[in-house]
């Protein structure tokens, strides 16, 4: 879990040191969303059952990781727009929203793990 929880913020905090351009923190969002979803699978696989904070925390990130990618289809298939605010929302920000959130919640779920690992 220590190196998963590494690579992760190796991923995060380069993609938010390259968005001083933003257009190289937008190309690093794709290895960062690649990382965190593997990161994701991996820890709904060991510790989904084992924790209430997990369960829900995970649950609530693959919704909005679903919701993104619904939402990411719609735009570019669906409804085909030329308005600068909703390519960012959806390209920028929503995901990095979401990239945020999996910090934060990676960060306790893999701290929590490593204490009942220790305990036990």
């Amino acid at each position: 879990m220590k190196t998963l929880r590494r690579i992760n913020n190796i991923a995060f905090y380069t993609t938010l040191i390259l968005f001083t351009t933003v257009y190289l923190g937008m190309l690093a969002q794709i290895p960062l969303g690649i990382i965190q979803v593997i990161s994701a699978i991996i820890l709904s696989y060991n510790v989904y059952l084992k924790s209430n904070y997990a369960k829900k925390h995970l649950t609530i990130y693959w919704i909005l990781t679903l919701t993104e990618l619904y939402l990411f289809y719609l735009e570019h298939y669906h409804y085909q727009s030329s308005n600068d605010y909703i390519e960012l929302t959806v390209m920028v920000f929503f995901p990095m929203s979401i990239a945020i959130y999996f910090f934060i919640v990676m960060r306790k779920i893999t701290s929590n793990y490593e204490l009942k690992k220790i305990k036990s």
